[in-house]
């Protein structure tokens, strides 16, 4: 069984959307279910709904998004 697992996203304008989902979808099983990325000035916020196996690939996922410089704010939400 998977789970669905909430996640909040802060980045500038200037990041492409394709390396939010490429991170996502680079950890084994993951998959976006659902975006909703709003543009705020010079950032967009919003938030990324994905279906992982285990709460241990959605940590790894945190963790690759968070190395990323250009993204200034990563926080899981709840478990869907």
């Amino acid at each position: 069984m998977k789970d669905i697992f909430l996640l909040r996203v802060i980045y500038r304008n200037g990041l492409s959307l394709y390396n939010i989902t490429t991170t996502v979808e680079s950890v084994n099983g993951a998959k976006i279910q659902h975006l909703n990325l709003i543009s705020k000035g010079r950032d967009f916020v919003g938030t990324i709904s994905v279906e992982v196996a285990n709460i241990l690939d959605f940590d790894q996922i945190v963790r690759l998004i968070k190395r990323n410089q250009d993204i200034s704010r990563v926080e899981k939400v709840t478990r869907y």
